[in-house]
């Protein structure tokens, strides 16, 4: 089988772990880095985001076209932002099935302009993969072939430093990893109000209007691969929130966190309760207060960190629900 993989070829990116599954299952992979498409650049971006993506398409379309010169049984994408009807319906002539794997949400607005190409086009893929329960109900509405995955963690990446069984010396109590939005803002302030001392890494959070105040718990930007993995195996607990301006109930850190041997401290939304039991492999909370409070309790009993740790990492890791090279593999060959 002939395969043709289009997305981002980063390293630290779920979409080259992606490739790298397709390539490890299948002889035949071609790619298509999207992040090398010459007419893709900053200015283009703007274009595309803030003015209206019809505008670049007619340069979009002509650069991909340019770079697929054969025939492919399945054609996967990623970015998929990229791809609007007239570009979808050429990849399809020859009878080629078409994948996407959609980590975002093409049915909010929250990302300016970046889904109106592809929205109206959604129905000509033969499947789209979510990762969020929350986009099944927009794809009913748009009479789409989806499936659902778990979120995704890397095991190559999010992997203990050492034995999660050892005694670590942990470098901080509470660990804040995610972008600045204004609603975690909030709740982050009401953290430090109770008493809270987290260090916060992540983008955006000088957009704060109380950024004086949150200034220094900010201890540094977004960081990537090992590095990321060795924060958070270093810190005892840590808090993430899922994207509810994208209209998320859980996050890909919700796998990562545990998977790499850290408590996870987070929200209690459906799809946390579907995967964990409080208080014994992660952690959940139902506001500010009782995210404190909960902290506060965990920070007491250095044996039940180490017992959730433990837990949370086990649950993650030997469970195949949660393998996603698995997952991703299974269907791939439904569609072929």
């Amino acid at each position: 089988m002939k395969i043709l993989f289009i997305g981002s070829m980063n390293k630290h990116s779920y979409s080259y772990l992606t490739y790298k599954t397709l390539k490890q299952k299948y002889k035949s992979v071609d790619t298509l880095d999207t992040d090398n498409i010459p007419y893709f650049k900053k200015i283009i971006t703007i274009i595309h985001f803030h003015i209206h993506p019809k505008i670049i398409e007619f340069f979009l379309n002509y650069s991909i076209k340019q770079k697929i010169k054969k025939r492919y049984d399945l054609i996967f994408i990623v970015t998929g932002e990229l791809f609007g009807r007239n570009l979808l319906q050429y990849l399809k002539k020859d009878n080629s099935k078409l994948i996407f794997l959609c980590l975002d949400n093409p049915f909010f607005n929250r990302d300016k302009n970046k889904w109106l190409l592809t929205l109206p086009s959604l129905n000509l893929y033969d499947l789209i993969i979510f990762q969020q329960r929350t986009r099944i109900k927009y794809a009913k509405k748009f009479k789409l072939k989806y499936a659902l995955i778990p979120p995704l963690y890397n095991k190559d990446i999010h992997s203990p430093q050492h034995k999660i069984e050892e005694d670590r010396k942990y470098k901080r109590d509470i660990l804040i990893v995610g972008t600045w939005f204004y609603d975690r803002g909030v709740f982050v302030k009401k953290l430090i109000n109770y008493g809270l001392k987290p260090e916060i890494y992540g983008g955006h959070w000088n957009k704060d209007l109380d950024y004086s105040i949150l200034k220094k718990y900010i201890k540094g930007k977004s960081i990537l691969g090992k590095d990321y993995s060795r924060l958070i195996f270093f810190s005892k607990i840590v808090i993430s929130f899922p994207n509810t301006h994208n209209d998320d109930d859980i996050t890909n850190k919700s796998l990562e966190i545990p998977a790499i041997g850290s408590v996870l401290l987070t929200s209690n939304t459906k799809s946390h309760r579907e995967i964990f039991n409080t208080s014994i492999d992660a952690v959940l909370f139902k506001n500010p207060r009782d995210c404190y409070n909960k902290f506060q309790k965990l920070l007491n009993n250095k044996n039940l960190i180490k017992k959730i740790s433990i837990a949370g990492h086990k649950k993650i890791t030997s469970n195949k629900k949660f393998d996603y090279r698995t997952n991703l593999i299974a269907l791939i060959e439904k569609i072929i």
